[in-house]
């Protein structure tokens, strides 16, 4: 077997992929540790990402394996072995009727292309297309890269996942499985993937973390604001007139406020709140002044929201804590990890019409 020319995968690193990839393909016992024996490959080449793939045939249910090996450079070989009695990778996969489902209820299915047709609102949300993108992305660095949890973790990791969701006794996580017609299995696949990516992020921005916290501390500080909304432009500048005047004369600016939200009822505001936000929730475009620009008692400047307009007063700031900083943190540069694995992908999409789905 001789590698390509520059693509630093050496004759024995694929002789030994693919020594495996036929025990794996004759042994059920080795099918059975096939991440296990996976895992001792990848810590004997380190330089080398490792897919597994398999393929369940349904004619005869067999299940066979195959393997993608990429090196440093890029490119990558794929492997494939068959024994006699099995179909070769290349001639499995006759497509069945199933394979295009997306859901069946009391015998009647529903197909993928109907579905979408009836979600058309996905081609109007990038983000929800983004997403599904993501999952994809993330599942073949895990693939390639696995992350390895103890049972400790996944049990801490099922802890969480209840405690977020207030299932805090076994009577209310029941109710809500049973609303999601989930078994206890799917439960516990779905915390354990939720880890996995968590862990995934942890090991993709670890090394930027403390950077991306000092420079973004204090866009993330905790704003305790008041928030007036009004149905036009005009009635938001009337507004803060109104505060700018009875700024001069009221003892504070939480005074100020209330009359001039008085002054300015026959304008109908369309409602009144108090929140709270980030510095960074706020979205001003202020660029290095943002810090400065939200401190309390500072009233902003009309702006649109939706087909809203909202005027803004800090009330209080509080330092962000690191505990909500390092999640920031590590969110924000996972985000921009995924949307540059995002912009060089190959994408295709198999529903909706042919123009809207291009190679």
């Amino acid at each position: 077997m001789i590698a390509p020319a520059g693509a630093e995968l050496d004759d024995a690193a694929l002789g030994q992929a693919l020594t495996l990839l036929a025990r794996l393909n004759t042994d059920p016992v080795a099918a059975g540790s096939a991440e296990e024996l996976l895992a001792a490959l990848r810590a004997e080449h380190p330089g080398l990402r490792l897919r597994l793939l398999r393929h369940r045939e349904a004619y005869g249910d067999t299940v066979q394996f195959g393997l993608l090996v990429s090196g440093p450079r890029g490119g990558t070989v794929t492997l494939s072995w068959a024994p006699p009695s099995e179909v070769p990778w290349m001639l499995r996969g006759a497509q069945r009727s199933a394979e295009s489902m997306l859901l069946r209820v009391n015998g009647e299915a529903l197909d993928i292309q109907h579905a979408m047709a009836y979600l058309d609102v996905m081609w109007e949300q990038t983000a929800l297309l983004d997403r599904l993108v993501d999952v994809c992305l993330v599942q073949q660095e895990l693939a390639e890269s696995p992350v390895t949890l103890t049972d400790g973790e996944l049990q801490d990791a099922m802890d969480a996942f209840r405690r977020a969701r207030g299932l805090l006794t076994p009577a209310a996580t029941a109710a809500w499985m049973a609303r999601r017609h989930l078994d206890h299995a799917a439960l516990e696949e779905m915390v354990a993937r939720e880890a996995a990516v968590a862990a995934l992020r942890t090991r993709v921005t670890v090394d930027r973390v403390d950077s991306w916290c000092a420079a973004h501390r204090s866009t993330y500080d905790r704003l305790r604001i008041a928030r007036v909304r009004f149905a036009d432009r005009a009635a938001a500048e009337r507004f803060v007139a109104a505060f700018a005047e009875r700024r001069r004369t009221c003892d504070t600016t939480a005074d100020a406020f209330g009359a001039a939200l008085t002054a300015v009822a026959p304008s109908r505001p369309l409602g009144a709140e108090l929140m709270e936000r980030t510095v960074a929730d706020l979205d001003l475009g202020l660029g290095s002044g943002l810090a400065d620009a939200v401190a309390p008692g500072t009233l902003l400047p009309p702006r649109a929201v939706g087909t809203e307009w909202e005027v803004v007063q800090v009330l209080s700031r509080a330092a962000a804590s690191d505990s909500d900083l390092l999640e920031q943190a590590s969110r924000r540069l996972f985000d921009e990890w995924l949307a540059d694995r995002r912009r060089t992908a190959r994408i295709e999409w198999f529903w909706g019409e042919a123009e809207k789905t291009p190679r």
